[in-house]
């Protein structure tokens, strides 16, 4: 489990009775969750649950289709269900941050890895210290010869490499908040294992709080502070990673912990 220590009572994200539905269908259904600065949330359950229709309704980019029946999504006191287009588009990137299942796949491929560098930098403020600040986030994911990266072209990087120039693109402003998205679906162990030892270290040391999106209940286990268990776009049992991983309540819960056996 994460072990970090969030800060207080004061939620830095704050859903209230958030219900969504896309045309006729209900997606989510009276959600409310609440995450402390420096806490990991994680968000557990099988595809097509919900799961991620969360985080896109928290960043205000819902599906086709998609409208919000009724509830409260705040940050940092800024109700955003209500926020101007400008107030979003300046906190996104700077303050909140989504780090999707294949970040990779989001770089361009004709534009070289620095190029993408400054520009994502320079949207959101960097000055002329924009390049060492890429090259110290590029560091900070473990890769070598940041310099020569910088001046590649995604095709020219291996698929892990990609994802990880591109993790350090996300990262490197520092958010107070980060949405991440089945971020180690498309990992092997050993790299699932080094970017969720990252989110420890964010939520750790920055105090960067983080909402995880996951279906692996073994990866929840690892990284959460707290865990939110959903079913068809609801919160079945929520509550400390320890309490819900030893001590569940609901039996769609145990259903999924029954999947990961030494957890059990």
């Amino acid at each position: 489990m994460a072990g970090s220590k969030a800060d207080g009572s004061v939620s830095l994200l704050s859903i209230a009775r958030l219900t969504l539905r896309i045309h006729a269908h209900c997606v989510l259904r009276d959600v409310t969750m609440a995450v402390r600065r420096g806490e990991i949330a994680a968000v557990v359950g099988e595809s097509g649950c919900g799961k991620s229709t969360l985080l896109r309704a928290v960043i205000g980019v819902l599906p086709d289709g998609g409208i919000i029946d009724g509830g409260a999504i705040s940050f940092c006191g800024t109700e955003l269900l209500d926020a101007a287009a400008y107030v979003r588009s300046d906190l996104m990137g700077r303050d909140i941050a989504v780090l999707f299942q294949d970040p990779g796949a989001y770089l361009n491929p004709i534009r070289r890895i620095g190029a993408q560098f400054s520009d994502y930098l320079k949207a959101h403020g960097a000055g002329r210290d924009w390049r060492e600040t890429a090259i110290a986030a590029l560091r900070r994911e473990s890769l070598e010869d940041p310099e020569k990266i910088m001046e590649a072209y995604p095709f020219q990087l291996s698929g892990g490499m990609r994802q990880r120039a591109a993790t350090a693109m996300t990262l490197s402003l520092a958010p107070k908040l980060l949405l991440v998205d089945e971020p180690t679906s498309a990992l092997d162990v050993i790299a699932s294992r080094s970017l969720l030892d990252r989110l420890k270290r964010m939520a750790g040391e920055q105090r960067c709080s983080i909402v995880f999106v996951t279906h692996n209940m073994d990866a929840a286990a690892y990284v959460a502070d707290t865990i939110y268990i959903m079913q068809s776009g609801r919160f079945v049992e929520h509550g400390r990673a320890e309490d819900v991983l030893h001590r569940p309540s609901h039996p769609y819960t145990r259903v999924l912990l029954d999947a990961v056996p030494y957890l059990t």
